[in-house]
C-alpha cells in the first residue's frame, strides 16, 4: 500500500519518515527528488519530512549532486552519530557484544568468557557492565544508547521476550530475559534466536551480502540454523524455524540434551567431538588446539565423521529450501578446515544434481561477531520501523 494513502495522520507521518530513513540507509547519499522516486512519495512530502529529520538530528547534508541544469541539489544521508545500538549474543560459554552507530557500523566489540551456568541474572548484569565499558572506551554517552537487542540459543518466545528451554543451558527455563535486559539498560530491548540474528548479520554485512535466499548454520556447543527467504528472516509459527541441530540423523544415536536420540547436535557439534575425544585426551588440550591436531588418527576420524553428519544435514536443507547460499559459522565450522571441507563435500555429493551447482557453501565472514552484529541490526530495524524515538 502507498504510504500516503489512508490511516491516522500521525501514524502516516511516522510511516513515511521510516520509509525515508530506510531508503537513505540503503542508498545514500540521495537528493530529495531521488528519495521521492524511491519511496513513491510526493516531492513536497519528502522535502518537509527530510527537513524535520534533519532538524531532529537523524539526517545530514552530504554535499551537492551533479546538476543536469540549474542549481545543484543537496545530497542527504543518515547521520551516523544520532544514536548508538548494542547487540549482545548470549552463548553457552561467552558473551559477544557490539556497539553500532545509526548507519549500523561497528564502533566497538568485545568477546568475554562467561559461563551461562551462572544464571540469567548474572549474565544480564554482566551484559550491562560490558556495554558500559565499551561506551566509555568509545567516548560515548549512555544517553546515546537507543536500543539493545539480545540473541540467545532457542527456543524462545520472541513476542513475550522469554527464553523457553535451550537444551545446553539447563538453568534457563522460561526466563523473561528481554525484561531483565530492559531493566538493566532502561531502554527498549528485543530478543531474537541466535542463529536468526547471525543469519541476518551475514546476509546484510557478511558472506551473504546481496543474497535473497540463504541458510546460516552455527556449529558450536550446539547447532542452530537461521533461514533468510526473500531477504527477510523466516521464523516459523512459533519462532522456531531453523532448529537444524535437532533434525534426526540416527534413530539409535546418542542421547541429545533435548531428550531425543540421534539429533545432529548430538553427533556433529563441538560438544559431541569433545565427548568423543575426552577419553584419549581428557583435559589435555583446549578445543581450539584439539581440532588442529588433524595428524592424530583419532582426532581426524572424529572430525571427518562429524563433518559427514553435518554434510548430510546440509544436503537435506539444500534439497528442501533450494537456497542460493549456505553459510557455516561458529567455532567448529570456521576454525577447522578439515571439518568444513568434509561437510561441503558430502553436501555436494548428496544434494540433487540440479541444485548443487547453483548453491554456494561458504564460511561466515563476520566470525564470532555474526550474531551480535545481527542483533544490533534488529535493534536498528525495530527502532526505525516503529519510530520509537
Amino acid at each position: 500500500m502507498n504510504a500516503q494513502i489512508g490511516g491516522n495522520p500521525v501514524m502516516l507521518k511516522q510511516m513515511n519518515k521510516s520509509q525515508i530513513l530506510q531508503v537513505l540507509f540503503k542508498k545514500s547519499p540521495l537528493t530529495k527528488a531521488d528519495v521521492a522516486t524511491q519511496t513513491q512519495l510526493t516531492f513536497v512530502t519528502v522535502s518537509n519530512l527530510i527537513t524535520e529529520l534533519q532538524n531532529d538530528g537523524f539526517v545530514r547534508e552530504m554535499g551537492l549532486a551533479v546538476s543536469t541544469g540549474g542549481r545543484k541539489p543537496l545530497l542527504y544521508g543518515i547521520n551516523p552519530d544520532a544514536f548508538v545500538f548494542a547487540g549482545i549474543e548470549v552463548q553457552v560459554e561467552r558473551l559477544v557484544c557490539v556497539l553500532t552507530d545509526f548507519e549500523n557500523r561497528v564502533l566497538n566489540s568485545r568477546i568475554v568468557a562467561v559461563d551461562s551456568l551462572e544464571g540469567p541474572v548474572f549474565v544480564a548484569r554482566k551484559s550491562r557492565e560490558i556495554v558500559v565499558e565499551m561506551l566509555e572506551e568509545s567516548n560515548l554517552s549512555m544517553d546515546l544508547l537507543a536500543r539493545v537487542s539480545v540473541s540467545t540459543p532457542g527456543p524462545i518466545d520472541r513476542e513475550q521476550g522469554v527464553i523457553v528451554s535451550p537444551p545446553n543451558m539447563p538453568n534457563w527455563r522460561n526466563v523473561p530475559f528481554r525484561d531483565m535486559i530492559q531493566a538493566e539498560f532502561s531502554v527498549p530491548c528485543d530478543l531474537e534466536k541466535d542463529a536468526n540474528a547471525a543469519a541476518l548479520g551475514e546476509s546484510r554485512y557478511g558472506a551473504g551480502r546481496g543474497v535473497e535466499n540463504l541458510i546460516y548454520i552455527i556449529v558450536d556447543v550446539g547447532i542452530g540454523g537461521g533461514i533468510v527467504l526473500g531477504g527477510e528472516v523466516y521464523r516459523g509459527q512459533l519462532n522456531g524455524a531453523g532448529e537444524v541441530g535437532h533434525t534426526l540423523i540416527d534413530l539409535n544415536g546418542p542421547l541429545c540434551n533435548c531428550g531425543s536420540h540421534g539429533c545432529l547436535e548430538s553427533m556433529a557439534s563441538k560438544s559431541a567431538i569433545e565427548r568423543e575425544l575426552s577419553g584419549p585426551f581428557g583435559n589435555e588440550l583446549v578445543f581450539e588446539e584439539l581440532i588442529q591436531r588433524t595428524d592424530d588418527k583419532r582426532v581426524r576420524e572424529s572430525l571427518l565423521r562429524s563433518g559427514t553428519y553435518l554434510g548430510a544435514a546440509l544436503a537435506n536443507l539444500g534439497n528442501i529450501f533450494n537456497p542460493e547460499m549456505i553459510i557455516l559459522g561458529g567455532e567448529l565450522a570456521t576454525g577447522c578446515t578439515l571439518y568444513f571441507e568434509r561437510a561441503e563435500a558430502i553436501a555436494r555429493r548428496r544434494m540433487l544434481p540440479h541444485f548443487v551447482h547453483r548453491v554456494q557453501i561458504k564460511p561466515a565472514e563476520l566470525g564470532k561477531l555474526s550474531g551480535a552484529i545481527g542483533a544490533a541490526t534488529i535493534a536498528w530495524q525495530t527502532m526505525v520501523q516503529s519510530l520509537t524515538f
